[in-house]
C-alpha cells in the first residue's frame, strides 16, 4: 500500500526519514553490540553516515521497499508471510563486510 494513499484525508502531506546507516572508521565494529553500544557522540565521531541510496548500491537490493521489508525481517518487526529472510541475510552479510576500523 501507498503510504500517502493510506494517510488520504487525514494529513495534506506525509514525510519520510531515512535514517542513514552507519559504517565504523575509528571504532571496533564488534562494539554494535546492545551491552556496549555506542553513544550518540562516539558514533558521530567514530563512524561515517552510509545513505539508504549507498547501501542500495553496495548491497544490489534493489528497492527502498525490499531494503524496507528486510531491515523490519531482521528486527522481527513483521509477520511471517511479510518477512523477507533472504534480504535480512544480505543486510547483515553487507554490514559484516564492509566494516572498518582505520
Amino acid at each position: 500500500m501507498l503510504i500517502k494513499s493510506y494517510y488520504q484525508g487525514v494529513f495534506n502531506e506525509v514525510f519520510i526519514y531515512f535514517y542513514p546507516f552507519i559504517r565504523p572508521k575509528s571504532i571496533d565494529y564488534e562494539l554494535f553490540e546492545p551491552e556496549t553500544y555506542p553513544g550518540k557522540n562516539e558514533m558521530i565521531e567514530k563512524c561515517e553516515l552510509v545513505t539508504w541510496k549507498d547501501f542500495l548500491c553496495i548491497s544490489g537490493i534493489e528497492s527502498y521497499h525490499k531494503l524496507d521489508v528486510g531491515l523490519r525481517t531482521r528486527i522481527l518487526g513483521l509477520k511471517k508471510q511479510y518477512a523477507d529472510e533472504l534480504t535480512a541475510r544480505l543486510i547483515q552479510d553487507v554490514c559484516e563486510k564492509n566494516n572498518r576500523t582505520d
